[in-house]
């Protein structure tokens, strides 16, 4: 159950990452990056996971994308701190260690299925509606689902065996399609 102090840390969060995350925009260029964790946020909430994961969602990407270093994350609280750490991944880092590393802390493993469907989304729908896909934006979507079948699917949510499912059929259309959002029941989202 949330209390006064979750609210309080998940406005911080919120904050904080916004700041960070300012002048940052997605891959597109256009759409403001503080959107993703949001996104992130919001699966993790319609999953019925309480404010303590959400504001790590809200955080998830700040120490690996950001200046933000591990001492201003510590008023979040240690469990927090962890997790933020655990999902920052270095460059050049063993896949499959970091995804075995994420799957034994609870707020990691539960951001990450989150964030993995939010970017996997994203890569379905990049480009113009209406338009031919371009070959730039096929080839990132196609080594992002490969990188996801490879390391994710089976491994965490029904969600997100979906989400890899969908992602190779909308890819094998040549026309970017309207953009939709990922909607899942809190069963499917669960592990």
């Amino acid at each position: 159950m949330n209390d006064k102090r979750d609210y309080e840390l998940f406005a911080a969060a919120l904050s904080l990452a916004a700041v960070r995350h300012g002048g940052q925009t997605r891959k597109d260029k256009v759409t403001p990056y503080i959107y993703h964790p949001i996104a992130v946020a919001g699966l993790v909430r319609d999953a019925g996971y309480d404010l303590r994961y959400q504001t790590v969602a809200v955080l998830h990407d700040v120490l690996e994308d950001t200046e933000t270093d591990e001492e201003e994350l510590v008023v979040f609280g240690e469990d927090i701190l962890e997790a933020v750490k655990l999902l920052t991944r270095l460059e050049g880092a063993d896949e499959a260690k970091y995804v075995a590393k994420i799957l034994q802390n609870p707020f990691a493993r539960v951001v990450k299925n989150a964030d993995k469907i939010c970017n996997l989304w994203d890569a379905m729908y990049e480009g113009t509606p209406g338009e031919k896909r371009t070959k730039k934006v096929r080839s990132f979507a196609e080594k992002y689902i490969k990188k996801s079948e490879d390391f994710y699917k089976g491994r965490f949510s029904k969600a997100l065996d979906d989400s890899i499912e969908r992602a190779h059929i909308l890819l094998s259309e040549d026309i970017v399609s309207e953009r939709q959002y990922p909607s899942y029941s809190r069963e499917e989202m669960t592990f």
